[in-house]
């Protein structure tokens, strides 16, 4: 099993390299998105929510990393202080336990992604450039991370896409049920 996980680890990597050398570093918008630092909220019992803070921390664009263990209760005090963009690619139950602390805060939800595992593949309901992840396989949530910086920095269309990645093995950890996420919420408000 450890094996295994080095193995994937490895291929990640590379998959995050590749998706950078393909074009996918910088989208149109991110400058925009660079001047508003953000809050990540990674699930670390899923390797999928590390790759994607992962390469949003290495974008410059972050301010803080909220890190969630399997009980999820950090998200009940590390959300109390949010402010600006808060962002995340999390387990269902942690996005919609996340989205109802900020919602009662008068945070508004700028952006939903649904992402599932079935029949060896993750299949992806996004806005927008679908086809970036049809062919990121196992490195697709370094290409959700450049579309997120791209969606908040510009705006999009609301037309849903669903698309599949190439055929990827999922870790024992991952939920392979995931939600892609980003509210704003302002300082002043109570």
């Amino acid at each position: 099993m450890m094996a295994w996980d080095c193995k994937r680890r490895d291929f990640l990597g590379a998959g995050a390299l590749g998706a950078t050398v393909a074009g996918l570093g910088v989208l149109p918008g991110t400058a925009a998105a660079r001047a508003r630092r953000m809050i990540v909220v990674e699930e670390t019992s899923s390797p999928e929510s590390r790759l994607f803070a992962a390469t949003l921390a290495g974008s410059g664009l972050v301010g803080r990393t909220i890190r969630l263990d399997r009980s999820l209760n950090v998200l009940l005090h590390d959300l109390d202080d949010a402010d600006g963009l808060v962002v995340g690619l999390t387990s269902d139950p942690a996005a919609m336990i996340a989205g109802q602390l900020l919602v009662e805060r008068g945070a508004r939800s700028a952006l939903q992604w649904r992402h599932h595992y079935e029949g060896g593949r993750w299949q992806h309901q996004t806005e927008g450039a679908a086809r970036l992840l049809e062919g990121s396989a196992a490195a697709w949530p370094v290409a959700v991370a450049h579309l997120v910086s791209d969606v908040i920095g510009a705006k999009t269309e609301s037309r849903l896409n669903s698309c599949k990645s190439g055929s990827c093995d999922i870790a024992a950890s991952s939920p392979g049920l995931l939600a892609s996420w980003v509210y704003e919420i302002r300082g002043d408000q109570s």
